[in-house]
């Protein structure tokens, strides 16, 4: 029996299995590096490009598509959609997860990160970071408090339980309200970081409206990725779920996207920035990638019946707006600030290992919660458990 266990080891070593296990390889080694051999030896990082991956990717993509949870939560507790109800539980969790990885990321990025704590105590409200790392803080509980019900729910204590889901509803309402404001102050001044940067970043990126600009972007961008983790989720978690909700949700992006476009255009205009739009430059290539992407693609297809009544044509549109939105963070935090710091940075291959085994938790953490919770309704729910972690384990192979 001892010697057919590396065979039984070898039989279940899938190609994912094979691949997250190459990532975590990986990406334990990007730590040693941060960690125990320094910036020179893990990032391309310099003083004249000192944010790079890690703020572009981690803080501002990982924000941003985590705005999906704010949303949908305001649209069932305070406008009272409740066709959205089903769906409510997963993105929270796709937030919380989100905002999460931000956290984890924080710990790379930071020169000190044993310092992390410092603005709990130490107050600089002149600063932009003193209010970023508040809203993180704040909003992560917020979105755990929001998500607390599915875990406390497995708990066998059955008075605890009915006294914590009780003592949750009465609170619930303020929480949401609490989250709304929270997480539209928290997309917003991230990209007020970026108002130091006037007259080093491109014009085609800098404004004074880029807190709008931010916000604007957020809210489609991460609803977005819960259309995409839902729909992951229908297809390898043998969930049960209505597909035309999806493509209800989808239908609120496109309008969001032509706000934001319309504003993004109008604020060039007034900021003077139009004639950059037709130079020959790295700039602008990177502008038109982000606006393809981010703006017309999403709206064109957007508004055709075979693309929102489809969920894999959703899906794979819904992805090709998450792209967009990640390479407008990083045209604002890498591309657009090149040419006035002299430098071209390209990330180390450990910045990319890192970021990526982040993630990768987070997305084992969705499956492992959508499996053993009651996050999304199942079609296998009334089957014994043995039967139903086959089906499950036979779903996530395929």
């Amino acid at each position: 029996m001892t010697r057919d266990l590396p065979k039984l080891a070898l039989r279940q070593m899938t190609l994912w299995r094979t691949i997250v296990t190459l990532i975590f390889a990986a990406g334990c080694y990007a730590t040693y590096a941060r960690f125990a051999l320094g910036f020179a030896k893990a990032t391309h990082l310099t003083d004249a490009q000192p944010w790079g991956l890690w703020v572009g990717i981690g803080t501002l993509c990982g924000v941003g598509l985590s705005a999906g949870g704010f949303a949908i939560a305001a649209a069932v507790y305070l406008l009272g959609f409740e066709r959205y109800r089903p769906v409510l539980r997963a993105a929270v969790l796709v937030s919380f997860l989100g905002y999460s990885s931000v956290i984890a990321g924080m710990m790379y990025e930071l020169g000190l990160p044993w310092r992390i704590w410092h603005p709990i105590v130490m107050w600089n409200r002149h600063s932009m970071l003193f209010e970023v790392s508040w809203c993180v803080m704040l909003y992560s509980t917020v979105l755990a408090l929001e998500f607390s019900p599915a875990l406390v729910e497995k708990i066998p204590f059955t008075r605890v339980r009915e006294l914590y889901l009780k003592w949750h509803h009465e609170i619930l309402i303020a929480l949401v309200l609490i989250g709304c404001v929270l997480s539209s102050l928290h997309q917003s001044f991230l990209g007020g970081l970026y108002l130091l940067t006037k007259g080093k970043l491109d014009p085609l990126w800098y404004s004074p409206n880029l807190t709008t600009l931010f916000y604007l972007s957020a809210i489609p961008a991460g609803l977005a990725v819960t259309i995409i983790a839902l729909y992951l989720s229908i297809r390898s978690l043998d969930v049960k779920l209505d597909p035309r909700i999806l493509a209800e949700v989808s239908r609120v992006i496109a309008p969001l996207l032509a706000v934001y476009a319309i504003f993004r255009f109008v604020d060039l205009s007034k900021n003077g920035a139009l004639p950059y739009l037709w130079m020959w430059r790295e700039e602008t290539a990177s502008f038109w990638l982000e606006i393809a992407l981010l703006v017309v693609g999403p709206i064109i297809l957007l508004n055709m019946n075979k693309i929102r009544n489809n969920p894999r044509n959703l899906y794979w549109t819904c992805a090709m707006i998450v792209g967009g939105f990640m390479t407008n963070r990083v045209d604002v935090s890498v591309t657009g600030l090149q040419r006035s710091s002299g430098v071209y940075y390209v990330p180390q291959w450990t910045e990319f290992a890192a970021t990526l085994m982040v993630l990768t938790v987070a997305v084992m953490v969705f499956r492992y919660a959508v499996i053993y919770l009651d996050i999304l309704p199942k079609n296998t729910a009334e089957l014994p458990p043995q039967l139903r972690w086959t089906i499950k384990g036979a779903a996530a192979e395929a």
